[in-house]
């Protein structure tokens, strides 16, 4: 229809219109057809040449059906639908479809690319805000929370709704707030973008929780302004600065640590400081018994980790420097059954050795390998780390939460490391320290060693120079005195009193000892624990050193202990003065402490009275020797088990002994005078090694090796000479000269311990008249024992007879020695004794 030329005009302007319009239209029948569009629609919708007339449905393969549907549902809904449809080139548009009446729709079409891009990029960063860690906020200018993402609601424990419209103290503090306010003012006037705190907030259950705030304002176009902030959880960095700040500490503590009890009690102590709520052991390992023992603990009575447990188990892993269980050897279980199910498996926290602190580190850097269970066997909601403190021991930290703020692992680890360089501090320390007292000690040892030696040589120097008894021990008390801790020595004779023993030199102060111990003796107490157990008696009795390390011991059993203990004597060494058999006395020294005489000391001491008995007995020899008087003995002794008589036995005849030589194997020679055959007596008598019968001017004379001592050698101990001796088959006669000092009693008891019975026939007191200075008796106390027994071999043997009846091989042989030995000391005696005859006094030879 036409209409007239106004109208005409109207309908050409608002075609033009639509032509123009940013909105594209499309006008849609019933039958789908499109009855009138605009310009606008088929650029938007890439429709090519005029779509009037055109079916809606075929104008494109992709988006004709759609619209067409959209066309549909406006219609028959008589509603208003909207959509968005998307392009086979990625343009989105925004369709609308109104029911406009007269059986027609209309399609409005609009470019929504940009808005569909804004709308994903805005799409996008919601859902990286929300998979963010750290949480996002933003605040109006009146600090009300109008967004967050789900990290906020999760570190808080609030919900979205109760946040979102709340003011920001629901969460901060006052003062945190102020402080980020004036740092927003601060920053506007630097012309800077983001500002920092750190502060707390609180949360849903009440607690603080630290964190770290950046933050900015962002000012929209209307002028509307917004605060912007990410939240941090710094809960484990914190708890890691606290952590590294407590090994620090523990490094210095552990440095000044001496001794390895102070090693596992600083681990626990920095352990609780570090974790307060955790509870901590550490144990140490005690190989002797194969278990960790609990050192140092923040619990009461913590397990022990035997062979087994867990703690064991965990141990042997740790040790073994992987994260299965390891072969344990000596430390396995043996009661178990070597199931793979009964022993817990445990798996690596840290993955490499930390540095200990003040630490080079290195391939030899002591490191605490730290493990835990990997078959989740606790479901009590804890964790328990166990350390490895090398061979030292564990170290085992249980705590109450499962998931422990901080990088846990690596703090255990390091403080575990800290302690593996302090217990090998110390060991090494110990050992270096032992290894001084050691030193130290045999030093020390070594000092006393040497002033002992020289406390001998000085007595044995006085020794030489004594001539008396009274000398001698005088030489012996003086010099011992001044040892360190001797107060007291005393020397006792008994060889010529036959008894107790007499007193006869004392140096130090015995604080009246020795008179109360001499009243005690005369006394009548009892041997049984009266004053005869008193050391100085029992080595008499015994024959033996006897040593008191402590006098207070057994106090009330023995009286001479209680005495001795109020003068301040701590020990005693009562030494007996015995040369071959013969008893001369006794030596004691008491000490002002316990132990004096323990050691070297006391074996030295015992030594010296081997030396001082001999020393006595060379006194008496010479003074026997020198003597103008003696007391001549005319002595039965019976003893048929002896070895003379049965030699006289086996001959058939009474046998005089022209002389015997004692020599030092324990041997004698033995030279008799018999007219019966002695070739058999080797093989009849048990002690004859040998027999010689000597050739010379001499017959019927026989030399008999004996193996053992003789009677002559008993008698001569005592200082008596034999004149003569005759044995037959039941014992001896014999006819003997002693000194008139030497106890006749004491001799003849002595002989009567030895034999059967002893008897005295007659006692002659005779005068020997003065001996010249050419006298072969004083001249052979010129010689020593050695060219003595060669002299006297030599003569008895009949070696100086013509023509001789004993060769220098044959005396040699006698002797034990070689010839050129037996040459050596017959010279050397034969030397002394013509020196002794024919030098003049004064002559220097």
């Amino acid at each position: 229809m036409t209409g007239d030329g106004a109208s005409s005009e109207e309908s050409t302007s608002v075609g033009s219109f639509l032509d123009r319009a940013i909105t594209g239209f499309l006008l849609i029948d019933n039958s789908l057809t499109i009855t009138a569009a605009n310009d606008t629609s088929a650029g938007l919708l890439d429709i090519d040449g005029d779509p009037v007339g055109s079916d809606l449905a075929t104008i494109d393969p992709i988006v004709g059906p759609e619209l067409a549907e959209i066309v549909d549902d406006a219609a028959h809904g008589d509603t208003i639908v909207e959509t968005e449809v998307t392009l086979d080139r990625g343009r989105t548009v925004e369709v609308r479809a109104v029911p406009t009446g007269g059986n027609t729709v209309s399609i409005l079409v609009r470019d929504a690319s940009d808005r569909v891009r804004m709308r994903w990029k805005l799409q996008r960063s919601n859902r990286i805000l929300e998979t963010l860690e750290d949480g996002v906020y933003t605040l109006d200018e009146a600090f009300v929370i109008t967004s967050v993402n789900d990290a906020v609601t999760s570190m808080t424990g609030y919900d979205r709704d109760e946040l979102v419209g709340s003011h920001a103290s629901m969460l901060a503090g006052e003062q945190t707030l102020s402080m980020a306010d004036e740092l927003i003012e601060q920053l506007r006037g630097d012309g800077a973008d983001v500002g920092m705190i750190e502060s707390s907030i609180r949360t849903a259950d009440g607690d603080s929780l630290p964190i770290e705030t950046h933050f900015s304002s962002v000012e929209f176009p209307n002028g509307r302004q917004e605060r912007v902030g990410v939240i941090r959880d710094v809960t484990d960095r914190k708890q890691n600065e606290h952590a590294l700040r407590e090994l620090n500490r523990s490094a210095r503590l552990l440095l000044g640590a001496e001794e390895t009890e102070a090693v596992y009690q600083t681990i626990v102590d920095v352990a609780r400081s570090v974790w307060p709520a955790a509870a901590v052991v550490a144990y140490s390992l005690d190989r002797s018994a194969s278990v960790l023992a609990p050192v140092a603990a923040s619990i009461d009575d913590p397990e022990v980790g035997e062979p087994g447990t867990t703690v064991w188990e965990a141990f042997s892993t740790a040790d073994s420097g992987g994260g299965a269980p390891a072969s344990t050897g000596e430390r396995s279980d043996p009661t178990s059954d070597g199931s793979a199910e009964s022993a817990p498996s445990f798996h690596r926290i840290s993955s490499a050795a930390p540095e200990p602190m003040g630490g080079e580190g290195g391939p030899d850097t002591p490191s605490g390998n730290v493990v835990e269970r990997s078959d989740d066997a606790d479901s009590t909601g804890t964790r328990t780390l166990y350390a490895t403190l090398d061979e030292y021991g564990l170290l085992r930290i249980e705590f109450p939460d499962a998931d422990p703020a901080g990088n846990v692992g690596e703090s255990v680890e390091l403080l575990a490391a800290n302690a593996v360089a302090a217990l090998g501090r110390v060991e090494r320390e110990a050992e270096l320290a032992q290894h001084r007292e050691t030193l130290s000690e045999r030093t020390r040892k070594l000092q006393r060693l040497h002033g002992f030696n020289d406390l001998l040589r000085r007595i044995n120097g006085a020794l030489v120079e004594a001539d008396t008894l009274e000398e001698i021990a005088t030489a012996v008390c003086d010099p011992l005195v001044e040892a360190e801790s001797v107060a007291f020595a005393w020397f006792g004779e008994t060889y010529r009193t036959g008894g107790r023993p007499r007193p006869v030199a004392w140096a130090g102060d015995d604080r009246g000892y020795l008179d109360e111990l001499s009243a005690a003796t005369d006394s009548t107490e009892s041997p049984e624990g009266g004053s005869l157990d008193e050391p100085s008696h029992s080595a008499l009795d015994s024959g033996e050193r006897v040593h008191v390390p402590d006098v207070s011991d057994g106090l009330r059993k023995s009286p001479w202990r209680e005495r001795a203990l109020v003068r301040g004597f701590g020990s005693v060494l009562s030494v007996p003065l015995v040369y071959d058999d013969v008893e001369y006395g006794v030596l004691s020294v008491y000490a002002d402490r316990r132990g004096a005489f323990e050691g070297e000391f006391g074996e030295l001491l015992g030594e010296l009275g081997d030396t001082v008995a001999d020393a006595i007995n060379s006194i008496e020899t010479r003074r026997s020797l020198r003597s103008e008087s003696v007391v001549e003995l005319d002595v039965r002794i019976d003893g048929s088990n002896a070895v003379l008589p049965r030699i006289a036995t086996a001959l058939g005849e009474r046998v005089h002994v022209e002389g015997t030589v004692r020599q030092s194997d324990d041997r004698s020679l033995v030279y008799l005078d018999t007219e019966a055959d002695p070739t058999s007596l080797s093989e009849a008598v048990h002690a004859v090694e040998s027999v010689r019968v000597l050739d010379g001017d001499s017959a019927g004379r026989v030399e008999v090796v004996i193996a053992g001592a003789t009677v002559v050698d008993r008698l001569t101990k005592h200082g008596v000479t034999v004149e003569r001796l005759v044995a037959d088959s039941a014992g001896f006669d014999a006819t003997v000269t002693l000194s008139p000092a030497v106890d006749v009693r004491t001799v003849l008891e002595s002989l009567g311990d030895r034999y059967e019975s002893v008897e005295l026939l007659a006692r002659r007191d005779r005068e020997m008249g003065t001996r010249d200075a050419r006298d072969p008796g004083a001249m052979t106390g010129e010689l020593t024992d050695r060219q003595r027994e060669a002299a006297r071999t030599a003569y008895l043997s009949g070696y100086f007879e013509w023509p001789r009846a004993s060769t220098g091989e044959n005396v040699a042989a006698a002797m034990g020695i070689t010839q050129p030995t037996f040459n050596r000391h017959l010279r050397t005696a034969e030397r002394k004794l013509f020196s002794s005859l024919f030098e003049t006094p004064g002559d220097d030879g």
